[in-house]
């Protein structure tokens, strides 16, 4: 069997592949070659499934704990001079585009890289995106956190996507961190989701209450010039309103003389209740028409008289049959019974 390892060296950093194992060594350390394009699919992939916002998040997060990672591997290396312009060869060497430091200070804890042709911009570019990207800037403010030990960020000052012939990204010390940028999103998605859900509590709140407005209180034909409005539930100053207003346009547009006020569906039944029935009357009395109260069991009768609402003069039966059958004979018919 040939060798099965092939090796290379470019500038300073060693290649070795061994075909026999399927593995690249790039100075020593285990790597992965991709193309442009499948790395431009993985970055499409993460933001279609997690946003914009997320996404960016996710890439400056990955590329300052890379560049802290390459900065752990020289670690007690005091010619930084020196290595920063090593880290400009390795990334040459591996594709990554080119790399200049511009101003270094290791007193101020500042500086400045220049990035030309690198392969977040030429993916960007190839995918005809106009924003500059966030990884590599994010990598250079990890590699300066190591080399500086404390947090750094970045800022990009100049972008190749607006024409310049660089990106300059200016590094900093800063509190932002990597952990307060992931808690700040995790808040913001928090608060989106929690807004959503107010959301849709409150489209579900509309409905329920439209559900409720068509459900409460219908005022249903019985016969020729008698109507039922059974009562169901408790009552508030809106449904009130609202059955009243109903009862009354019901009553005017089938030109109803008597209206049953059913009582059947409720058990317990509280004085501000009673006063609204006592309103209903009072509002289908001024047009012409007359109510009776039906459906009161001798729980309810108890009730409405420890109230103190009177009620009184106002014909009232325990069930509903009773009472449709009186105002049928009231309203001049009668049933009879065929033989």
């Amino acid at each position: 069997m040939g060798n099965s390892n092939h090796q290379i060296k470019v500038n300073k950093n060693e290649f070795i592949w061994n075909t026999q194992e399927g593995e690249l060594t790039f100075d020593g350390a285990p790597a992965l070659l991709f193309w442009d394009s499948a790395i431009e699919l993985f970055l499409n992939t993460i933001e279609e499934i997690s946003g914009s916002d997320v996404s960016k998040t996710v890439y400056e997060v990955t590329g300052f704990r890379m560049g802290h990672l390459v900065s752990s591997y020289y670690e007690g290396r005091t010619d930084v001079v020196e290595l920063l312009s090593e880290y400009s060869d390795i990334y040459k060497s591996a594709g990554w585009g080119i790399f200049e430091i511009h101003e270094y200070s290791h007193e101020d804890k500042r500086a400045v890289v220049r990035i030309r042709n690198s392969w977040e911009h030429r993916i960007f570019k190839m995918a005809g995106k106009n924003k500059a990207g966030v990884l590599l800037p994010s990598h250079w403010a990890g590699i300066f956190s190591g080399l500086f030990k404390q947090d750094m960020w970045y800022k990009m000052v100049k972008s190749q996507q607006e024409g310049h012939e660089y990106d300059e990204i200016e590094i900093f010390p800063s509190s932002v961190t990597i952990s307060q940028n992931i808690h700040e999103l995790a808040r913001k998605k928090e608060q989106e989701s929690i807004m959503e859900l107010e959301k849709m509590v409150e489209e579900r709140t509309e409905e329920l209450n439209s559900l409720v407005q068509e459900l409460s209180s219908p005022v249903i034909p019985v016969l020729n010039g008698i109507l039922v409005i059974p009562l169901i539930g408790k009552y508030n100053e809106e449904r009130l309103s609202q059955m009243v207003e109903k009862a009354l346009v019901e009553i005017t547009r089938l030109k109803a003389k008597y209206l049953l006020i059913d009582l059947t569906g409720i058990k317990h039944v509280d004085a501000y209740t009673i006063h609204g029935i006592q309103k209903l009357i009072q509002s289908v009395r001024l047009i012409g028409g007359q109510c009776f109260i039906v459906g009161v069991s001798s729980e309810l009768s108890i009730q409405i008289l420890s109230s103190n609402v009177n009620l009184e003069g106002i014909q009232s039966f325990s069930s509903l049959q009773q009472g449709v059958e009186y105002a049928i004979q009231q309203n001049g018919y009668e049933l009879v019974k065929k033989n």
